[in-house]
C-alpha cells in the first residue's frame, strides 16, 4: 500500500477547524443552563460523573478526561462551591476525596444533555450517516496514530 501524505496546508486547515470547533463549543457552553453558565470542563465533569459514578476522584477524572490536574481541581472546586458536587473522604484513605453529584445537578445535567445533542445536530447538519461513519473512522485512526507517535521514545 502506498503512503499518502496530507499536505501541510491541509493539516493546518484541520487544526484551525478543530480550534474553531472548540471555540464554538466553548461559546455554546457559556450559554446559560438553569440560569447559570458552565465552562466546557465543568460540563464534562458533570456529564462524566453522571455516566460513570464509580470513577469519582479528581485523579481518575484527570486521567480519564485527559485534562490537567489543575483544570479538574478548578472545575471541581467551582462545582462544589455552587452546590452541584459534594466531596466525601474515603473510608480507608483520608487523602482521597470521592466526588458525588447533588440533587441540584440532576436537572442541569438533563438540560446539558439536550443542549449537547442540539450542538451535535447543528454541527453535523447536512452530513449523511455514512459520511459521519467515515469521518469517525478516520478521526479515530488519526488519534491512534497521534497516540502511537507521542508514545514512541527516541524517534
Amino acid at each position: 500500500m502506498s503512503k499518502i501524505r496530507i499536505p501541510i496546508s491541509n493539516v493546518e486547515q484541520m487544526l484551525k477547524g478543530y480550534a474553531r470547533l472548540r471555540e464554538a463549543y466553548s461559546r455554546f457552553c457559556a450559554h446559560s443552563v438553569a440560569g447559570e453558565a458552565f465552562s466546557p470542563n465543568e460540563m464534562n465533569v458533570l456529564i462524566f460523573l453522571s455516566n460513570n459514578p464509580s470513577i469519582n476522584t479528581a485523579k481518575e477524572l484527570t486521567v480519564t478526561l485527559g485534562v490537567s490536574k489543575g483544570l479538574v481541581c478548578r472545575s471541581v472546586d467551582t462545582l462544589v462551591r455552587r452546590g452541584y458536587l459534594t466531596s466525601e473522604e474515603d473510608a480507608k484513605d483520608h487523602r482521597i476525596l470521592h466526588l458525588r453529584l447533588t440533587q441540584k445537578a440532576a436537572p442541569v445535567i438533563g438540560q446539558m444533555r439536550v443542549s449537547m445533542d442540539h450542538f451535535s445536530q447543528t454541527v453535523t447538519r447536512g452530513i449523511s450517516e455514512e459520511e459521519l461513519a467515515v469521518y469517525t473512522r478516520v478521526q479515530h485512526q488519526i488519534y491512534a496514530n497521534i497516540e502511537a507517535m507521542t508514545n514512541r521514545k527516541g524517534d
